[in-house]
């Protein structure tokens, strides 16, 4: 399942960025693109995000769910958007209590342990997190992950976005879902 998730977010990922590979050095060096104050829920702070997709005219997102994750509704996806191409998702799955996560498909990404949450990974194209929920009415766990296109900026640099990206991420998860722990 979390193969099939990689691989399709890779692909579109990929894909995204083979399109922006052509732009011109002068396209490159564009302004910063107009962007919303908050992203993905009010998850991320626009500007945060901006480094991570490049040069473009605006930046929007494609949420189709509310963040709520009630028992009937196991994932949610928003996909953050560069002049009209999905250059970066966040998606959050809920999952029952105890339950774990397996990504040893992330393993040809060389990644890098998360000191935060259950467990977590960060590399160059992103990150992922588990952590627990407890609510005053019921306890779950919760798979959280951020993906987007390569970026050009160094390797350090991103994961210290990507892993910032995910605290933020978290702590929004915890809030907007009434998490005590």
């Amino acid at each position: 399942m979390v193969a099939g998730r990689l691989g399709r977010s890779l692909i579109g990922l990929l894909a995204a960025s083979a399109l922006l590979a052509g732009c011109s050095d002068k396209e490159k060096k564009a302004s910063a693109p107009e962007v919303p104050d908050r992203l993905c829920w009010g998850a991320f702070e626009g500007k945060a995000v901006v480094p991570l997709l490049g040069s473009g005219k605006k930046v929007s997102e494609d949420t189709r769910d509310t963040f709520s994750l009630p028992a009937d509704l196991k994932k949610v996806t928003c996909r953050v958007e560069l002049d009209g191409a999905t250059l970066m998702t966040a998606q959050a799955w809920r999952k029952p209590l105890g339950a774990d996560a397996f990504w040893q498909s992330f393993d040809p990404l060389h990644p890098a342990k998360l000191d935060f949450g259950r467990k977590g990974l960060v590399w160059d194209y992103g990150a992922t997190l588990l952590h627990t929920c407890r609510t005053p009415t019921e306890a779950f766990e919760l798979e959280l992950e951020i993906s987007h296109v390569p970026s050009e900026l160094d390797s350090a640099k991103v994961r210290a976005l990507d892993t910032q990206l995910m605290k933020d991420f978290q702590a929004f998860t915890r809030k907007a879902l009434n998490c005590t722990a």
